[in-house]
């Protein structure tokens, strides 16, 4: 049996933050719950509005990438299905989960709206 590193965080303990932070966040937004899955050290948290505010009515989603490095941290925070200048969400990538997250609660509002 080969030895492979792992998070130091467990898996859906990791993800599961990005909604529990966020969902209270995004769902007076019209924003449905986080919908999370992982696997291999990647994970993903997405959030779906349908087709509220779409400049071609397809789904707006945001998408919370996240990676094990060793501990969970995202990676790229999008607005899928908006206008290219707000494509790609800023955050601090540097930081730990928590301080992403707390981050990402305080200025998402002003971000998608």
């Amino acid at each position: 049996m080969s030895w492979a590193p792992h998070p130091s965080s467990d898996t859906a303990a990791g993800i599961e933050l990005v909604a529990e932070i966020l969902d209270p966040v995004l769902r007076p937004l019209g924003f449905a719950s986080g919908q999370a899955g992982a696997d291999g050290g990647r994970g993903q948290v997405i959030f779906c509005r349908g087709v509220a505010d779409s400049t071609d009515d397809s789904c707006v989603d945001v998408v919370v990438d996240l990676a094990a490095l060793p501990d969970w941290q995202i990676i790229d925070v999008r607005y899928w299905g908006f206008t290219s200048d707000r494509w790609h969400i800023g955050f601090h990538q540097d930081a730990p989960l928590l301080d992403q997250l707390n981050d990402l609660a305080r200025t998402l509002p002003y971000e998608l709206t």
